[in-house]
């Protein structure tokens, strides 16, 4: 294979794909002792995917879990061991020191903007059906065909201001090191992850919740509309005041449409130990003497319990708890 460039990802066309596809298709496993293939443009963009379902380490490493279905299946597309698709991830967000020279540029690409990755990603599922790849050998793993790529992209709600400040220190480490050579890029490439990071949380939340709201069961994915913001992973207890852990772990989430989210945000509502939710004082003034607030906070605007479905697991207590006594405090005041 020819020495790729950075265009022949963020430019990929449908006829490469397709082609891409046919020559996988031919691949035999390497034998045992000998080096893999290159990866192709196609098999790292899908890795890239991959690693948008994985997990955060505490350390801040993006994971591909090597025994999902997913990683399974495209590993077996590939030729190649679900354990091998890891590092290539490792490769792209700048983890490993041999990496090819342009595999941070496309971590950076691929972080900064989503609409390419989406696109990206569409026009490789598209290609290999073409050639006869149906969900079975080529599974749509991110959702681009029923909006779950778009909701999750658009329901991350972290700033990066925010998530700036919060690798300040991780910065503060990048000068000392003789070993990188750009230190804006990687700085750039850290808060890609920190992105990726969040879309993972992301996901986890609206999947818990089946992609509706918990608090009055609005889906615009079951009515087959864009999201357009109307559904936003939130923190339970917020993002500024949570720790590392605390920041990327789906039991401190709750999907809300934004209307919901900004009362949750503000304490207006809140969320006992049993999953019931909890007016303040000053919404029950509010729903009492206008007929809008009654609208979307009254009975009709607001389930009595957390509006989750069989398979969804409710949300920690460590994180209710605290979000409720916020709530309590505001009562007393």
């Amino acid at each position: 294979m020819p020495l790729l460039e950075l265009g022949d990802y963020l430019d990929l066309t449908f006829a490469s794909a397709a082609a891409q596809w046919r020559g996988l298709l031919t691949r035999e496993y390497a034998p045992v002792g000998l080096k893999q293939e290159d990866f192709t443009p196609v098999e790292t963009l899908l890795c890239f995917g991959l690693g948008l379902v994985g997990n955060r380490s505490k350390s801040g490493k993006i994971n591909i879990p090597v025994s999902s279905p997913d990683a399974k299946r495209l590993g077996a597309l590939f030729k190649r061991t679900p354990g091998s698709l890891a590092p290539k991830l490792a490769n792209l967000d700048g983890r490993r020191a041999h990496r090819a020279k342009h595999e941070q540029q496309l971590w950076i690409r691929l972080t900064e903007d989503r609409f390419r990755f989406e696109m990206l990603y569409a026009l490789i599922l598209d290609a290999g059906r073409s050639i006869g790849l149906d969900e079975e050998k080529l599974p749509d793993f991110l959702g681009v065909q029923d909006n779950r790529l778009q909701i999750v992209f658009e329901a991350y709600s972290v700033s990066d201001d925010d998530l700036l400040a919060s690798l300040e220190g991780d910065f503060a480490t990048l000068a000392g090191r003789d070993d990188i050579i750009d230190i804006r890029d990687t700085e750039r490439a850290l808060l890609g992850t920190a992105r990726v990071g969040q879309q993972q949380f992301a996901r986890k939340v609206l999947t818990n919740s089946d992609f509706a709201c918990v608090f009055c069961g609005l889906s615009t994915r079951s009515a087959g509309l864009p999201s357009s913001r109307l559904l936003i992973a939130s923190h339970i207890k917020p993002w500024s005041k949570s720790g590392g852990g605390e920041r990327v772990d789906p039991r401190n989430g709750l999907a809300a449409c934004p209307t919901h989210d900004a009362a949750f945000e503000a304490y207006l509502i809140s969320v006992d130990a049993d999953g019931r939710i909890v007016r303040s004082a000053a919404l029950d003034r509010a729903i009492a003497s206008e007929r809008s607030w009654r609208h979307n906070f009254g009975d009709n605007g607001l389930a009595p319990r957390l509006m989750m479905p069989s398979t969804g697991t409710m949300p920690s207590a460590h994180y209710t708890d605290w979000h409720y006594s916020q709530l309590m405090v505001e009562f007393l005041n």
